[in-house]
């Protein structure tokens, strides 16, 4: 269940003012796909400005200063809000440090603004890895084994934890909200551990920064990163998904503060791995966005599910080049109350964050590159930030300098494909 709220049902989404925190991509992309389904300018609140906000007609920045405080995010949304009081205003947000100020200031929020996310226990629930492997279990869904680490323990504790699982390990944190704020030389959203004496520099460099969360340790499963999948769906009040997309990785990013998040992005509509993410959201009682990332184990040909996540993330657009829109289902949810029919992302096209002409050389499996190819040629990828409605020359010089680094990063960190994605 939702926690309660003031909602007044509308005939339509006219009255909606639609208001998001951030500045990275996935941001940027939600306010596209709000333009685009429904013609609405969002307000986006964050700190200064930034390339994928900056100079955007479908979008009106506020900005609340660099380094600022939780209350001055609230002073901002309360006066976004205030300037327009008959309004239905919607907040939306997509990283985890987000997404926990939202929750935790949740019955102030609330008292202007709909929100659209399942209550802190329910999320809680879902990024608890413990929980999650009993769920996983349960429903017979295929999953790397996991233990958790505390890196404020001795080596000896590390050690005994660690000796359950087989290197290569991967190493993620468990309290991604705490841990994407950290800045320490070597921080790393994953961490690809080959042996002990890795995994013990790693937990010394992570104790040393004061972090109190846990880190998560999972076998590494082999295949570059072609053998991963994206999948996105919307659960909504009822218990329906009315948005299921699913995509393969032809390409990640591999500078290490961005490791795990999809450069290009073949849309593939797998209702398996669909089906595997509605069943966790249900069994949990989840409601509202999620966001899943598998891996296709190179040995058995089983895609082991590896992480959900409580929010659309940030390459969520490829479900938009798919032909399903995450604003249709959020509106439909909690402004009009409409019940929506599922949305399925089943339009062949590709999503590229940087230029495709990459794949030929990282797109290993000739008979893959033939298909991305093919589809290519009917159909142009999708730059999430090349929107017509939205063009002009600033967006587009930044677009393409954005391009340039994203090549530099990818030549300097991940100069060629590997058998693990790293």
């Amino acid at each position: 269940m939702w926690p309660a709220r003031r909602r007044r049902q509308l005939v339509s989404p006219s009255n909606l003012r639609p208001v998001l925190l951030g500045t990275d991509l996935g941001v940027y992309a939600m306010a596209r796909s709000l333009h685009e389904t429904f013609g609405l300018t969002s307000t986006v609140i964050s700190e200064q400005p930034r390339g994928p906000i900056n100079d955007s007609a479908i979008l009106t920045n506020v900005f609340t200063g660099a380094g600022s405080k939780d209350e001055d995010t609230l002073a901002a949304l309360e006066r976004v809000a205030a300037q327009d009081p008959g309004a239905d205003h919607l907040l939306i947000v997509n990283s985890d440090h987000q997404l926990d100020f939202v929750l935790r200031h949740r019955d102030r929020i609330e008292e202007q603004y709909l929100v659209p996310y399942a209550p802190a226990q329910t999320v809680a629930h879902l990024a608890d890895k413990r929980a999650m492997q009993g769920v996983l279990e349960r429903l017979d869904i295929p999953h790397p084994r996991t233990v958790e680490i505390d890196p404020q323990k001795d080596r000896q504790a590390w050690a005994e934890q660690a000796g359950e699982l087989m290197f290569p390990l991967v190493m993620k944190p468990f309290a991604g909200a705490e841990f994407e704020e950290l800045d320490f030389p070597g921080h790393r959203k994953v961490y690809a551990l080959q042996n002990q004496q890795e995994l013990v520099v790693e937990l010394q460099r992570i104790a040393a920064t004061g972090y109190t969360g846990t880190m998560l340790l999972q076998e590494l499963i082999g295949g570059d990163d072609t053998y991963n999948y994206v999948v996105n769906l919307y659960r909504d009040s009822r218990g329906q998904i009315t948005m299921a997309a699913s995509g393969r990785v032809l390409l990640a990013m591999h500078q290490p503060t961005f490791i795990g998040n999809s450069a290009i992005i073949m849309v593939d509509y797998r209702q398996d791995l669909i089906d595997q993410v509605a069943a966790v959201l249900a069994e949990v009682g989840f409601r509202g966005f999620a966001s899943a990332d598998f891996k296709v184990d190179p040995r058995t040909g089983v895609a082991q599910l590896l992480d959900i996540n409580p929010r659309p993330g940030r390459s969520h657009y490829y479900a938009g080049v798919g032909g399903a829109s995450a604003a249709r289902s959020v509106v439909a949810d909690h402004v009009t109350g409409t019940a929506l029919e599922t949305q399925r992302a089943t339009t062949p096209g590709v999503y590229a964050y940087i230029p495709t002409f990459v794949l030929g050389h990282y797109v290993r499996d000739k008979d893959l590159l033939r298909a991305a190819r093919a589809v290519l040629r009917k159909r142009r990828a999708v730059h999430p930030l090349a929107y017509r409605a939205d063009a002009n020359l600033r967006r587009w010089w930044y677009r393409i300098l954005a391009q340039v680094n994203q090549l530099r990063g990818l030549w300097r960190f991940y100069p060629r494909p590997t058998d693990s994605g790293f």
